[in-house]
């Protein structure tokens, strides 16, 4: 089983400005609920479970969405999506299908109702993460009053008057498993003990749903629900003459002959924020306030436990795309996946998810799937899977320059401090606009500005969108290896990006049509790096073993029946040498560059990459041959930078060795108390610091200090980053002191035994604590 969590980002990035005040919030942490008590039927007749009542307040949103619009915090500029809706009215995303894979979708949104035809915009809600499911038993009517787990409803008549003979059934849905308050508070009343009733029965058309929705005890006046996919109906729980919170719709499938019940609904806001920014149309009533392909439709599929924080699984994401896929075959709608989740990788590319959807887009070669890098950064080796699979289109983040104001006036976009860089991976393949103002549900009013990775995808998703549109409409088709290859070949690098920190940049939508209307195709290549499963991209953090070790082997191949290919060799940097050509067949094809070892003397990072290209070189490269070489700081500590200028979005990297057991300090500050920069650590294999990964950096004082004490310390070479923040630059330096002993311990026959080994000649004064932090018990089983 995986567990993967939503990619939103939580750094101390610096948010987005609103029009009223300096900054906007950050994207919300994930309802964390409190350990439940045991929990009998009705929790609120039980002395225990004391929950206390939100005191009401009024919820206004962050900005008004007409400023959203003529500020333009759907970055939509940033692509030249707009222009390019604007020069083809009707390549807007009408007759594709957006399948997003996330937290649920709240369809009742203002938004996400209509496409920009006035389609209905939300063609399915799908159950999968098994949050929304209900147990049903049945039921038995007394006069005109059931009884469902203790509960007592009035008016069951309006159920006999579509189901006369029965048998019935009920459930209950109770919050306090949903996490917490506003979003698991499904009748909005401030509290989350609330068991909520529900009753199905069959109708002549399928099964129904019923509930006491304005809560006065009755059922009496109360519409049937159905299926969401049947009649795109929804139902909330509110009191009378309010607003449900979260809109719910019905799954409905059958055991034999007895119904079963899943309730999908997106408590953690997540999903309904992606699905926006891919394809929503008059976002809150304002017209021209879109999404990036107002004329897609969507398919909500839910793949979260959003109480746990919005964890999957490998299971749940695969039925969903499965789902997805037969959906849109049996519709004959052109779909694209979108995935807004993953996890940190410490081995990238060996996951299993990575290997098995891989195999899912090998069997669809039409099928493009979008997955956030994640929110790792700035670290290298930081893409989490399963944005390392070889065939998803991977989207690290940018910060949009319509969010930052400055006395100077805006910049320009600059890759984000929270994205994920590659290293072991030749990844992210494109960089987008990961903050943006999107639909929230009504519970989230409020925080309609987020940021991360996770709303760089369906940006990106967005433009395939636009790009299957055009090509439906021309009657023409490009699989999944085309589209990407024309967003990638067009895209506008950063100005010293290298392609482990942006891939090939940020896409020109309308560049990649004209790539795409050329009818150019370029062979398929696949790259490895030999001996290691699933790694694309050479990655040496260590540096070079030697002055000798200046070979790095690739292995090529071509799929299985395809025709031998040649292709001429480009490399990007003095230090990497490639042979001239090289061809390349079905079969392992290796090719061998070189590195110049005196040139990558100087402690840094060093990223260059051998491109491979066909004679139609307007067509670009079939494949890239990315190159990443450490070179540590030589020395045993201090000054790792000093005084180095740090542009605003830019990140400045020092890498040092640390030896296991031997506690350090990394301290990164700024020359000035008026300038502020944010300070990274990472571990080896590119994990941030498990005690905190980033903090604000200032100067003397508000130095940003990690601490890492010997039992954290693993051994390798570490990453200390500054990063500049999107409105200005700063001079910063990063500093390292070591321990001048090395600490272990470990039990011996019942004692604690604790050795110090002195790393230097003058006599070291510690004081030693011993802390009994736990116990662990090992068991054999067979």
């Amino acid at each position: 089983m995986l567990a993967l969590a939503a990619c939103a980002s939580r750094t101390p990035d610096t948010p987005p400005p609103s029009p009223t005040g300096p900054a906007a919030p950050e994207a919300p942490e994930p309802a964390r609920p409190k350990p439940p008590p045991n929990i009998d039927p009705a929790p609120r007749e039980r002395p225990d479970v004391v929950i206390t009542p939100e005191p009401a307040r009024p919820r206004r949103r962050v900005a008004p969405p007409e400023v959203a619009r003529e500020r333009d915090w759907l970055a939509l500029g940033a692509t030249g999506a707009a222009a390019f809706r604007q020069a083809h009215p009707a390549w807007d995303g009408r007759g594709v299908l957006i399948a997003i894979l996330d937290s649920g979708i709240d369809p009742s949104v203002a938004g996400l109702g209509v496409t920009s035809t006035g389609e209905r915009k939300v063609l399915d809600l799908r159950e999968f993460s098994g949050e929304g499911s209900v147990a049903l038993a049945r039921v038995t009517p007394h006069s005109d009053t059931v009884v469902v787990a203790g509960r007592p409803l009035a008016g069951f008549g309006r159920v006999a008057a579509l189901d006369a003979d029965g048998p019935w059934w009920g459930g209950v849905v109770r919050e306090i498993p949903l996490g917490a308050p506003p979003a698991a508070d499904l009748d909005g009343d401030g509290a989350v003990d609330d068991t909520l009733a529900v009753v199905v029965a069959r109708a002549s058309d399928g099964w129904v749903l019923f509930a006491d929705t304005d809560g006065n005890g009755s059922l009496a006046g109360e519409a049937p629900v159905r299926d969401y996919l049947v009649a795109g109906e929804t139902f909330g729980w509110a009191g009378r003459g309010r607003t449900p919170p979260v809109a719910i719709g019905a799954n409905f499938s059958q055991r034999g002959a007895e119904p079963a019940l899943d309730l999908v609904f997106d408590t953690f806001g997540h999903g309904t924020f992606v699905a926006g920014v891919a394809a929503g149309h008059a976002i809150y009533g304002v017209e021209g306030l879109d999404g990036v392909a107002p004329g897609a439709q969507l398919l909500g599929l839910k793949i979260a436990n959003n109480a746990h924080g919005g964890i999957s699984t490998t299971g749940a994401i695969l039925r969903a795309m499965d789902y997805a896929i037969r959906f849109a075959e049996r519709r004959r709608l052109p779909l694209v996946l979108n995935l807004s989740f993953g996890v940190g990788n410490e081995r990238e590319g060996a996951a299993r998810i990575d290997a098995l959807v891989d195999s899912v887009l090998g069997a669809h070669p039409e099928l493009v799937m979008v997955v956030s890098a994640g929110n790792d950064g700035p670290g290298l080796s930081t893409v989490g899977f399963p944005a390392s699979a070889r065939r998803a289109l991977t989207v690290g983040a940018t910060h949009p320059g319509v969010f930052v104001r400055s006395p100077g006036g805006g910049t320009g976009d600059q890759i984000a401090v929270f994205s994920a860089r590659g290293g072991e991976l030749a990844k992210p393949d494109l960089i987008a606009p990961g903050v943006a103002y999107s639909t929230t549900p009504r519970y989230d009013t409020g925080d309609e500005i987020k940021q991360g990775p996770s709303f760089s995808a369906p940006h990106v998703s967005g433009l395939v969108a636009l790009l299957r549109s055009a090509l439906a409409q021309g009657g023409r088709a490009a699989d999944a290896q085309a589209i990407k290859q024309a967003l990638m070949v067009t895209a506008r690098p950063q100005d010293e990006a290298g392609f482990v920190e942006e891939g090939t940049g940020q896409p020109d939508v309308e560049g990649a049509w004209r790539w795409l209307e050329g009818t150019r195709s370029v062979p398929e290549v696949s790259v490895r790096v030999p001996g290691r499963d699933g790694v694309t991209a050479a990655y040496r953090p260590r540096g070079l073993a030697s002055a000798a070790d200046t070979l790095q082997r690739f292995e090529l191949a071509r799929p299985a029946g395809a025709a031998p290919a040649t292709f001429n060799l480009r490399s990007s940097a003095p230090w990497l040498r490639a042979p001239r050509n090289v061809s390349v067949g079905p079969g392992p094809s290796p090719v061998t560059l070189r590195y110049d070892a005196a040139l990558l003397r100087a402690p840094g990072v060093y990223t260059a990459t051998v491109s491979g290209w066909t004679s139609d070189t307007t067509a670009g490269p079939a494949f890239r041959l990315v190159n990443t070489v450490v070179v540590p700081h030589p020395g045993s500590g201090g000054e790792l930078l000093a005084s180095v200028r740090l542009e605003p979005g830019t990140t400045r990297r020092a890498f040092f060795h640390a030896d296991s057991g031997r506690p350090f300090v990394v301290r990164v500050s700024t020359w000035s108390p008026l300038q502020a920069a944010i300070a990274a650590l990472h571990e080896p294999g590119g994990m941030p610091f498990r005690d905190g990964g980033q903090l604000q950096a200032g100067a003397d004082s508000g130095a940003a200090i990690f601490r890492v004490d010997a039992r954290d310390v693993v051994g390798g070479v570490y990453e200390a980053d500054a990063a500049g923040l999107p409105f200005g630059g700063a001079t910063v330096s990063i500093r390292v002191d070591h321990a001048p002993f090395r600490l272990f311990g470990e039990a011996q026959e019942g004692r604690l035994v604790t050795l110090l080994q002195s790393l230097v000649r003058e006599p070291v004064e510690v004081d030693i604590r011993a802390v009994l932090g736990g116990a662990e018990r090992r068991d054999a089983i067979a």
